[in-house]
């Protein structure tokens, strides 16, 4: 019996549904993999956005109850698009929460994934992970931290309105070299201090006006923003908004905002 166009339409129907069911349920088991709820630490206002550009995508973060009442603070953006990164992420994710070194600083992580991912990750797929990782430790109220070819957050300081990149401590993705050593540095922190956590997708978001939205569009609503974190959070959502004309995201979009409430 001869195949008719519409058999043919059924048939591609049937699997796209398929196919799109598929990457639902990959999509409920990536979600499953963040932080259900925002910690409570005392001294820091949280509040954070994931939005993801595919039915799943690559943007992970996460939050580590630490000794000392401290809190890791972990932002990752795994290279591509789609199933490929969430399959990155979910391996990121795996690594970090089996890490022991509680007690140590950001770099001592960011080099534990550094390794695994490198022995586990093909060169040939051209396969990476941006990542950044604080420790905030609300005693002394700093942030260490180390940088893996991630974004640097933005700080705003709360006395001056200053703006500042925490760009101190960089290194190469993770995954593209097994031998890269990380290093730590360390931010004092005081009341109304604000950080911005974000990744690539919010900053190369493209507009009609601008060609993107850029560290440039953070700043702007950081300067005009003295609230508490979730506002400063809303407002930049919908200036990101207004930017892109309401626009699908290209990107995953992952914003994660901080602030120093005493």
């Amino acid at each position: 019996m001869p195949i008719t166009l519409e058999v043919l339409s059924e048939q591609a129907q049937a699997a796209y549904a398929a196919l799109d069911q598929e990457l639902k349920i990959v999509a409920d088991m990536q979600r499953s993999l963040l932080p259900r709820t925002l910690p409570s630490v005392p001294t820091i206002d949280l509040a954070v956005h994931y939005q993801s550009s595919h039915r799943a995508g690559g943007d992970y973060y996460d939050f580590f109850s630490l000794p000392g009442g401290k809190l890791g603070i972990l932002l990752a953006d795994a290279s591509g698009h789609g199933a490929p990164a969430t399959m990155m992420m979910a391996i990121t994710h795996s690594i970090a929460h089996v890490y022991s070194g509680q007690s140590s600083g950001p770099s001592d992580l960011l080099n534990f994934l550094n390794r695994h991912l490198a022995r586990r990750v093909s060169a040939e797929n051209d396969s990476f992970v941006t990542a950044f990782y604080g420790i905030y430790d609300p005693a002394r109220q700093s942030l260490q931290f180390a940088n893996a070819g991630h974004p640097p957050p933005r700080l705003k300081r709360g006395g001056s309105g200053s703006l500042a990149s925490l760009d101190t401590a960089g290194g190469l993705p993770l995954g593209v070299l097994g031998k890269e050593h990380y290093v730590d540095d360390t931010v004092e922190l005081g009341q109304g201090d604000t950080i911005v956590f974000y990744t690539d997708g919010v900053t190369e978001a493209t507009g009609v006006a601008r060609p993107f939205f850029g560290v440039e569009g953070i700043d702007r609503v950081a300067r005009e923003s003295s609230g508490s974190a979730a506002e400063l959070l809303a407002m930049l959502l919908r200036r990101l908004d207004r930017f892109t004309n309401s626009r699908p995201a290209e990107d995953d979009r992952t914003l994660l905002v901080a602030r120093i409430v005493s």
